[in-house]
């Protein structure tokens, strides 16, 4: 019986745990419009504030996981990049591109997102298609290291409007800062 009810806390505790864990992403929502580069700046990197600098800083890198929620819009059923989705990316793919040699292998996770129409398979599929096309995008545009992105198929799974399952706000891509 004992041994039962610390089996029972154990699992009560780690799923506790881990819904604590999965929840730990601040978020800056930009929308559809092209963010600031010094604010991308200072949410995603604010130990850059540090560098090059002559005096104590006190700035550390993030220990939860730091989003960019972008509403890079894709017409249905395409993984292209609009001409507004590539002027959205542009400060961001700079940001990036000013950190060459400082983040690591998968730092940044690009997530690509799909409406709920059509079936799982395909959407996960053209989550992942989309994703990449961000990823070939800030690597060949601006040159972002490949390695530093990960790109990562959602799929339907995580709507931003649950209750528009079609609406073209859940096309969309979000960029993740990975705590090392």
């Amino acid at each position: 019986m004992k041994s039962t009810y610390k089996a029972v806390l154990g699992a009560l505790l780690a799923a506790y745990c881990l819904g604590a864990l999965a929840a730990d992403r601040e978020t800056l929502s930009i929308g559809r419009s092209t963010a600031d580069a010094k604010k991308l700046e200072s949410f995603l990197f604010p130990e850059a504030q540090c560098e090059n600098v002559t005096y104590q800083c006190m700035a550390v890198r993030p220990t939860s996981e730091r989003s960019i929620g972008m509403d890079v819009k894709f017409q249905t059923g395409s993984a292209d990049l609009t001409p507004e989705a590539k002027a959205q990316l542009e400060n961001l793919g700079k940001v990036l591109a000013s950190r060459k040699g400082k983040l690591a292998p998968g730092e940044i996770v690009i997530e690509g997102h799909a409406d709920a129409r059509g079936s799982a398979e395909l959407n996960k599929k053209l989550s992942e298609q989309r994703a990449n096309s961000v990823v070939k995008h800030l690597v060949s545009g601006y040159g972002v290291e490949a390695a530093t992105l990960k790109p990562l198929g959602m799929g339907k799974e995580h709507l931003k409007d649950p209750s528009r399952p079609d609406a073209p706000v859940n096309r969309r891509v979000e960029l993740v800062r990975k705590p090392n």
